[in-house]
């Protein structure tokens, strides 16, 4: 269920990878990996939800994704290179599968549509990651706010449109590039609207059309 996507590699290549993966549970907080550290693997979600990441110089953080159920965290930097170019942490409890970069390698040489269906995915990974950064570039803190608000409600995997986001107002502000002031204030908007109900890291999406528009 973890790998899904691999669901028409070779037969042999499920088992391989069945054979050499690992579970762990992280707990809220938890930092499954930092930047520049060795690349040893690449993790897939099964539960939970992930922040990944980059801290520049004066220790300012930018956040790239909220990664759900089924997202590779470090796949890239296996293919990439030697080290992690993010770090990644549990906004909340989290279920994960680890695979060793040794058994990604040697598979990817064996089976060709394994291969093929590495690349897929990671062409819909940068396809995504274009679509934010566009988004950061054109769009008005409201509609990148609504596109967060919705993320957050596509990831619980639930029709409830009440979310306990476990995270503060300053990372939901580094997820839409903007400062915490503004978020909040855009936030209130949307409270003032009727569009959301807010208390304290709850947030119930009243009206999920009003977003979406």
């Amino acid at each position: 269920r973890e790998y899904g996507v691999f669901k028409c590699v070779k037969h042999h290549t499920l088992n391989a990878i069945s054979g050499e993966k690992s579970f762990f549970h992280f707990k809220k907080k938890d930092i499954i990996f930092k930047e520049n550290e060795k690349v040893n693997g690449f993790y897939c979600i099964i539960n939970g939800l992930v922040r990944t990441y980059k801290t520049s110089g004066n220790g300012k953080e930018q956040t790239f994704q909220i990664a759900s159920r089924g997202k590779w965290l470090g796949f890239r930097d296996i293919i990439s290179g030697s080290e992690y170019n993010h770090s990644s942490v549990c906004l909340e409890d989290v279920e994960i599968c680890f695979i060793p970069k040794e058994t990604v390698i040697k598979l990817m040489k064996a089976d060709e549509t394994f291969q093929i269906e590495v690349m897929k995915y990671l062409a819909e990974e940068w396809k995504e990651m274009e679509n934010h950064v566009h988004s950061m570039g054109t769009k008005q803190i409201h509609s990148r706010l609504a596109e967060l608000l919705i993320t957050f409600h596509d990831a619980s995997g639930s029709n409830d449109p009440e979310l306990n986001i476990n995270v503060t107002r300053e990372v939901m502000a580094t997820c839409i590039g903007t400062t915490t002031e503004t978020l909040i204030r855009a936030l209130a908007d949307f409270k003032d609207r009727n569009w959301v109900k807010i208390e304290k890291n709850k947030i119930e999406l009243l009206n999920l059309k009003a977003l979406y528009n």
